[in-house]
């Protein structure tokens, strides 16, 4: 999380504080070159997700203050958008992993996930296609540690 405050001091202490999305991928992307656009935007997009970034009319202000010094050698890398974004897209690939596993369509799956859900109000969809594993047999535990982080974070 502290890496991501960083990253979005780093682009609106240049941007003069508020930024739309277009400022953040050419400030990362061009101006920097530390990543490519997708990656920027991606970026970005996690950083609305966390609310880290909150809405100002028509621009986006860091909901935080900052209080750190931010490092010289400080770089925003493919390996760092990666490690954020994949908490994104965990139950999709978790969806692919059990349609794929028991040889069904996803929709399948996904419906019966969803009524897991409605039953346990409570828990995220994630929890709950991890629930849908354990009643079908399927092998999850490599998707425990993503679907931990997406609850913590």
């Amino acid at each position: 999380m502290e890496t991501l405050k960083t990253v979005i001091m780093v682009v609106t202490g240049h941007r003069g504080r508020k930024i739309d999305e277009e400022d953040f991928v050419r400030f990362l992307s061009y101006t920097k070159n530390w990543i490519p656009p997708d990656y920027a935007r991606r970026l970005f997009k996690v950083c609305v997700q966390m609310k880290l970034l909150k809405k100002d009319g028509d621009k986006y202000v860091p909901s935080f203050e900052y209080s750190g010094t931010i490092p010289l050698d400080f770089r925003v890398t493919k390996k760092m958008v990666d490690k954020y974004s994949e908490v994104e897209d965990v139950f999709t690939r978790l969806l692919d992993h059990i349609s794929k596993y028991l040889n069904i369509h996803r929709k399948e799956a996904l419906m019966e996930i969803n009524r897991i859900k409605k039953e346990t109000i409570y828990i995220s969809v994630e929890v709950a296609a991890l629930i849908y594993c354990k009643i079908h047999n399927v092998p999850c535990e490599e998707y425990y540690p993503y679907v931990e982080r997406k609850l913590v974070v």
